[in-house]
């Protein structure tokens, strides 16, 4: 017995030293998969190459598709290229985003449901609106089936599982892109508070906010979070968003310097005296067109679930005259992508919906 006793420890000991050897020896294994410094601009220029596997409209359609065989890389390299879209707008985003998920926390997941399905077709990388999405349609689902409206419940909750799995694919490639500990590896985030949305789906309370730079020159949102046992900083870089809402900025006091240009020459016009006239702008010179970003989407490029026919004999007479257009749902079970369910989703799935709830809210 004793012989068995030290063989083992004896054995687990090389191993551990074996181990030890091998990341002394071989430290490049180290090399993280993404560095925002390193990668952002190449994966948002990949991102735009129609030649390129990893071209944004390719990539979009097979996210929006469930695609079982995206990588993480390849959801990472979506959201990146997201950036480079007319639409992306991080603190009007933001507000929006905000709006829906105020729905869902009253209880009014019909109207929340009307103003999240727009908001994806045009935004369909929202970390929170796809989560909140599916709590809408997989609440409706048990209030159906609760009727014992059976058809619509299984059509509600398989839209809420393809709403859900969108969710987990975007949270998996969070994860791929840092382990968010320190400034200099931070989670990449989209929208300004995806990772105040990160952290309750994997389970840590969030208990203070701040935002601070790296030692790279990039804007992070550190976030302290604790769990049952310890507090721990996380750190996501939003960098991308902080540079879109400057620009935007700056365009607009561009655009209203103009104006008060303009209005001057019109008034020396007026006077009759003679002013020059307007160079050509060359802001826009050389800058890369974005034609992947469509208003209008074709089915080529977005998959969305069809709309059902009518609203649903249920919703008849509770659902406000703003929000009674037809709700889009999912008609064939999505395949599920091996990834469990965020805590946050599970937490809220298990709570018991009330006898007397109706779907739209009070």
């Amino acid at each position: 017995m004793l012989r068995v006793f030290i063989s083992v420890h004896l054995i687990l000991f090389c191993l551990l030293s074996q181990a030890q050897s091998d990341s002394t020896i071989n430290p490049v294994s180290k090399t993280p998969p993404f560095l925002y410094k390193r990668d952002f601009k190449s994966l948002v220029d990949s991102s735009q190459d129609i030649s390129s596997s990893l071209y944004y409209p390719v990539l979009l359609s097979r996210f929006l598709s469930n695609d079982s065989t995206m990588t993480n890389l390849e959801v990472l390299t979506l959201m990146i290229g997201f950036t480079e879209n007319p639409k992306y707008k991080p603190l009007e985003d933001m507000e929006k985003e905000d709006e829906i998920y105020e729905m869902t926390q009253k209880g009014q997941f019909v109207d929340a449901l009307a103003k999240s399905i727009p908001y994806l077709k045009s935004h369909p990388l929202s970390l929170l609106v796809l989560r909140e999405t599916s709590y809408a349609y997989g609440r409706l689902s048990r209030y159906y089936e609760r009727e014992q409206i059976f058809d619509t419940a299984i059509i509600f909750m398989d839209s809420s599982n393809y709403y859900m799995a969108l969710n987990d694919k975007i949270m998996e490639a969070m994860i791929f892109s840092a382990k968010g500990r320190t400034p200099d590896a931070p989670i990449f985030a989209l929208g300004l508070a995806d990772g105040e949305h990160f952290i309750p789906n994997v389970g840590f309370k969030i208990e203070k906010k701040d935002t601070e730079w790296n030692r790279n020159g990039d804007f992070l949102e550190k976030i302290t979070a604790a769990d049952n046992l310890t507090a721990k900083d996380f750190y996501f870089v939003i960098q991308h968003a902080k540079q879109k809402i400057d620009d935007d900025k700056a365009d607009e006091i561009a655009a209203k310097k103009s104006k008060k240009e303009k209005k001057k020459e019109q008034e020396k016009k007026k006077e009759g005296g003679a002013f020059k006239s307007e160079k050509p702008d060359k802001k826009s010179k050389g800058k890369r067109p974005a034609p992947v970003f469509d208003d209008k989407p074709t089915d080529s490029t977005i998959v969305v679930p069809p709309s059902v026919s009518e609203t649903p004999p249920a919703i008849q007479g509770v659902v406000s005259d703003s929000t009674r257009s037809n709700l889009p749902v999912k008609e064939n079970n999505p395949q599920e992508q091996g990834v469990a369910p965020a805590k946050e989703e599970e937490k809220r799935q298990s709570q018991e919906v009330p006898a007397a709830e109706k779907p739209g809210g009070f």
